[in-house]
């Protein structure tokens, strides 16, 4: 058990308060033992004097003597001996030094029961047994108290534990939130400080979800009512009679249709990042697609992979490689780019220019490189491949070697095949990894 949880600290406190209440018991139930002990050794003094003078003293019979002082003459001691408990043997200190001799000497004898102290007087022919009533030192409230308190401990300790249960759950209903599970719910009718948190949460969750709900409807709206004038504007500057003012409209146009699309993969990116669908990809299949959606012919693609299966989001994939490839040819300075998978590295390869930005500043959404050649891109490109690679658990880093722009991609998760074989490839002469 996680020695942490509020658990595991309630059970301890439980066994120390459990422990505490009985070590409590034992000790008052020894004390009172040594009181009702200390007053069985006043009892037995004063008694063994009475007994001794009564005996010594003439008149009457010596049973009516000891009935007149009040004691009792077992005629039958064999029958009650075996129900007696022997006491202060050895006796105690403060027993005077003769009626230590006489315990010592097996002349006097002394026992007990619930009710009375037994006497039996050993002579060298017979022995008589005496016995005095006794008042026991066995207070009731002391049974009492031990049992109200332990059952106040358990019932404590249970009702604690049980309002302390939704914690588990509560938890459990924000791991699933956190992993993306938005359809939960954490309402509570309970009054404790445990069912207001969960409330509070509760109530977080809704306004997350509606306005994450407000976004993509937004989001699908915007770009729904943008496409209609963008496609009839196109059209419309077909027929325009003046080349410059059509070249001029013609490119806002197509900016804009470049925005529609990016934010469309960011709507889908932010709304399924959560939810991927894992299946085994082919990297070759990948790159085709990514080239099919860029609309480049397949021959200014260069692709080498030692391990060309990769367990991940198919659709998700194709927009990482299309973004990559397509960053490469905006901001390239030939129209070759190299794509390389090897050892679980994805690395896309281009030759160009040193960036004036760091990379840390591109990564962030509608920022780009000032010494790219195109300026169609919005800077959406490597904010969403960063996204789609975090929901896979990937990282993208970058460097900048001999003329060449390397972005790396590790932590896919590869899928080997007995019969898989690398493809013949002629590598970039500054991509080292790949000419190994």
């Amino acid at each position: 058990m996680n020695r942490h949880s509020i658990f595991f600290k309630l059970n301890l406190i439980f066994i120390f308060a459990l422990g505490a209440l009985i070590a409590l018991f034992a000790m008052m139930v020894k004390e009172i033992e040594s009181q009702e002990m200390r007053m069985l050794e006043k009892k037995a003094v004063k008694c063994e004097t009475d007994i001794r003078k009564i005996v010594v003293q003439g008149g009457s019979s010596l049973q009516k003597r000891l009935e007149e002082h009040g004691y009792e003459t077992i005629l039958h001691p064999e029958e009650i001996n075996v129900n007696l408990r022997p006491l202060f043997l050895p006796p105690p200190p403060a027993f005077p030094q003769s009626l230590k001799e006489r315990i010592e000497d097996g002349r006097l004898r002394i026992y007990r029961d619930e009710s009375k102290i037994y006497f039996e007087l050993v002579g060298p022919k017979s022995s008589r047994m005496v016995a005095a009533p006794i008042e026991t030192y066995r207070p009731k409230w002391i049974a009492i108290f031990f049992g109200g308190m332990t059952g106040i401990i358990f019932l404590l300790y249970w009702t604690l534990r049980r309002s302390l249960i939704p914690l588990k759950t509560l938890a459990e209903q924000i791991r699933r939130f956190g992993e993306g599970e938005m359809n939960i719910s954490t309402r509570s009718d309970k009054r404790d400080e445990i069912a207001f948190v969960a409330n509070r949460f509760d109530a977080t969750v809704k306004k997350i979800n509606a306005m994450k709900e407000a976004r993509t409807l937004f989001m699908r709206n915007i770009m729904h009512e943008l496409k209609t004038p963008i496609t009839k504007g196109k059209l419309s500057v077909a027929l325009l009679k003046e080349e410059q003012e059509a070249k001029i409209l013609q490119r806002a146009f197509n900016r804009m249709e470049h925005l529609i699309q990016e934010m469309a993969e960011m709507e889908m990116i932010t709304s399924q990042s959560l939810d991927l669908k894992s299946t085994e990809c082919d990297f070759r299949s990948l790159a085709k697609d990514a080239a099919n959606l860029l609309f480049i012919d397949e021959e200014k693609i260069s692709i080498y992979c030692h391990t060309c299966f990769i367990e991940a989001d198919y659709n998700m994939m194709v927009i990482v490689l299309k973004n990559l490839i397509d960053n490469a040819i905006k901001y390239g300075t030939e129209e070759k780019v190299h794509l390389c998978f090897r050892k679980g590295v994805l690395e896309v390869i281009n030759r160009g220019e040193p960036m004036s930005e760091s990379f840390e500043k591109i990564l962030e959404p509608f920022m780009r490189d000032g010494n790219g050649v195109s300026k169609e891109s919005f800077g959406l490109g490597l904010y969403i491949v960063r996204s789609i690679l975090e929901a896979h658990g990937a990282t993208l880093s970058y460097r900048y070697e001999k003329g060449y722009h390397i972005f790396s991609i590790t932590g896919l998760k590869r899928v080997r095949r007995p019969s898989q074989k690398a493809k013949a490839y002629t590598e970039p002469k500054t991509d080292r990894k790949c000419i190994r």
